[in-house]
């Protein structure tokens, strides 16, 4: 049930940054073409992208990849360990990261709060509110939190947990 739920938030997340993605590369070109058929480029283009699509797009499906195992790692020689020590040290990692996650969703989360009691901007060729942007962070990084706990469970409980990506189906010519 609580996997289920972890899964279905990891996904609508990635959903929203996908969304995000889309409309970042509509707003891109429609500013392109604006600018270069009218002359009157899109007022704030840039201080939207970067302070809106970005950020969505970088850290809303953060435990999306978590949960596919998907992030970077350098495993060549835990690779050659027993099993046992194998799961062992993913948890240790998991513990060390749910510690940083923690911490980040926390404070990321006074510094939103923050930056929508004051209704925090930044300045450009106009004024872009930016605290609903700042919302995205400890969302992000409480909902990677919850992948990495789901996942060093399912390392303690489940013999079979292999915290590899899955091999993608690709046919080498």
């Amino acid at each position: 049930m609580i996997a289920k739920a972890i899964h279905k938030l990891a996904f609508i997340l990635m959903l929203l940054a996908a969304v995000s993605l889309t409309l970042m590369m509509i707003q891109t070109t429609v500013d392109v073409v604006l600018d270069n058929l009218f002359g009157a480029p899109i007022e704030g283009n840039l201080e939207i992208i970067s302070a809106y699509h970005m950020v969505l797009v970088v850290f809303l499906p953060l435990a999306y990849v978590e949960l596919r195992h998907e992030h970077i790692s350098a495993d060549l020689l835990v690779r050659i360990l027993p099993r046992t020590l194998q799961r062992g040290i993913y948890v240790f990692g998991g513990l060390v990261s749910c510690f940083f996650f923690g911490v980040l969703a926390w404070q990321t989360a006074l510094d939103a709060i923050d930056s929508y009691q004051i209704d925090e901007v930044i300045m450009g060729s106009v004024y872009v509110t930016i605290w609903p942007a700042k919302m995205s962070l400890p969302i992000g990084f409480t909902a990677i939190l919850l992948a990495v706990l789901h996942n060093m469970w399912r390392a303690v409980t489940e013999a079979d947990f292999d915290p590899a990506p899955e091999s993608p189906d690709v046919d080498i010519v």
